[in-house]
């Protein structure tokens, strides 16, 4: 049986194939509060903005945005379950309240710092 474990890669931009996974699955961010409490949901929003860096659209400005504001490192995974392939990045996350767009979604850039698969 295949061992079902995520490998961290020795580099920290993600390879093209890496970046056409990313913007064709559903992405999952995953960050902790001030006592350390996970919180976890999906963002439809999240693209490659390049080989170094992740970009979604804060909306809710709930937990997530509360998380990041405070500080919490983000962890975000794209899987398929079919083929068992799945890429988790964690970084640091940059909130650009400044550039909120016509809807007032703010946008969120995400240093890429680590890369597993």
């Amino acid at each position: 049986m295949e061992a079902l474990f995520m490998k961290k890669l020795d580099s920290n931009k993600l390879t093209d194939k890496q970046q056409e996974f990313f913007n064709t699955h559903l992405a999952y961010l995953s960050t902790v509060d001030a006592n350390g409490e996970p919180q976890v949901g999906p963002k439809q929003s999240m693209k490659v903005v390049d080989e170094s860096h992740l970009e979604y659209l804060e909306k809710t400005r709930q937990h997530a945005y509360e998380n990041l504001k405070n500080g919490s490192k983000a962890a975000v995974v794209v899987a398929d379950v079919p083929s068992h392939t799945n890429v988790r990045i964690k970084g640091t996350a940059h909130l650009q309240e400044d550039k909120k767009d016509e809807s007032g979604f703010i946008p969120v850039i995400i240093d890429i710092e680590e890369i597993f698969e």
